[in-house]
């Protein structure tokens, strides 16, 4: 797809009158921008990366928007108070590939029927999920939907929830206050997001060693480089010779560049953006800087060169990449970029002294 046609694509989007015409709009999203896993350029692949992931918020928010009309429709009324519809994990990131899975969550202001006007968002985004189904975004296969209890609660259950996660500060509270560090409004009262995203910050604060127990969850996924520089490839089953390009190179660089934007006051969500404030905060030098985000859009673009396919109406993506798919040049750069990640946990763990 070439760029100028997304503006137009999203005013499809945004005019669109049901499930199904968004569903179109997917679909010819989806095939237009195929090509793009031939791309290899770092200035490309960041560009078409804002692109995808702003047709994902439009995509995303014309559904809220129809589900809030369903709402109406059947009878529950509009909205009763107001509320913010959250993005998580690659979505709060705004590195979404052409298939990705739902991360979502759910604020809404407090009220004194909060049990009803609880009943009333548990519906609401039970519609929006369902609807996001039939766009093709499958189901969270943790369950952190938007439509799960845990994840839609009122402004005070949630700052509820973020205390007790920061002063329990076990494997599994650290694991959700991770997710929710890489939180982002997409739909919408954002101030009430701000607000939380705020009282996340304080708690940082406020738990002086809680940056430390999120350490041995930031440094779980290892780079696939070996101390000799090979690459560690999957030696049996369905994909051998290669990759988890998810796991094994992509994840590891996110986990640790959010670990040092949370330790040095950066509110940014993207990776992009955080390593930038890193650099402005002076964090890490002139080099780090451009070998982070070289080694980091290098890992998008082989996200997107894994590909994905369509299975039972959905868009679902592969996180293994065979290494013969890439070129000489691909390769060096890769074994060079996987030891920068390396290089990158390194600096999490000298940061905080271990």
């Amino acid at each position: 797809m070439e760029l100028a046609k997304f503006a137009k694509l999203k005013d499809e989007i945004s005019s669109a009158k049901n499930i199904i015409q968004l569903r179109g709009l997917r679909d010819q999203f989806q095939q237009s921008t195929g090509h793009i896993e031939q791309l290899h350029g770092a200035y490309d692949i960041e560009q078409w990366n804002f692109h995808i992931n702003d047709v994902h918020d439009t995509l995303i928010r014309k559904t809220v928007a129809l589900a809030e009309l369903r709402m109406v429709g059947e009878g529950f009324g509009p909205p009763p108070t107001s509320y913010s519809y959250l993005l998580l994990g690659s979505g709060g990131r705004s590195e979404q590939t052409l298939a990705s899975d739902q991360d979502s969550a759910l604020i809404y202001e407090d009220a004194l029927n909060n049990e009803e006007v609880k009943r009333y968002y548990i519906n609401f985004s039970g519609r929006v999920v369902d609807m996001l189904k039939q766009l093709g975004y499958p189901p969270c296969d943790g369950k952190v939907q938007s439509n799960e209890l845990m994840w839609c609660q009122s402004e005070t259950e949630w700052k509820e929830k973020l205390e007790n996660w920061f002063t329990d500060a076990s494997w599994e509270s650290i694991r959700y206050l991770l997710i929710c560090a890489d939180a982002r409004s997409v739909a919408g009262d954002e101030q009430l997001f701000n607000r939380i995203r705020d009282y996340y910050r304080l708690g940082l604060f406020r738990h002086v060693t809680i940056m430390e127990r999120m350490i041995d969850n930031t440094v779980q996924y290892k780079m696939l480089v070996g101390i000799f520089g090979q690459f560690i490839k999957d030696r049996y089953g369905d994909h051998v010779g290669s990759i988890d390009v998810k796991y094994g190179a992509y994840i590891p660089i996110v986990n640790s560049i959010r670990w040092l934007a949370l330790n040095n006051h950066v509110t940014s969500t993207s990776t992009l953006c955080r390593i930038d404030s890193l650099f402005d905060k002076e964090v890490i030098s002139v080099s780090e800087y451009h070998q982070y985000r070289e080694a980091f859009l290098q890992m998008l673009s082989l996200r997107l060169r894994a590909g994905h396919r369509l299975e039972e109406g959905y868009y679902e993506g592969f996180s293994k990449l065979n290494l013969k798919k890439l070129g000489s040049d691909e390769t060096r750069d890769l074994k060079k970029n996987l030891k920068i990640g390396k290089e990158i946990q390194k600096h999490v763990l000298r940061e905080f002294g271990r």
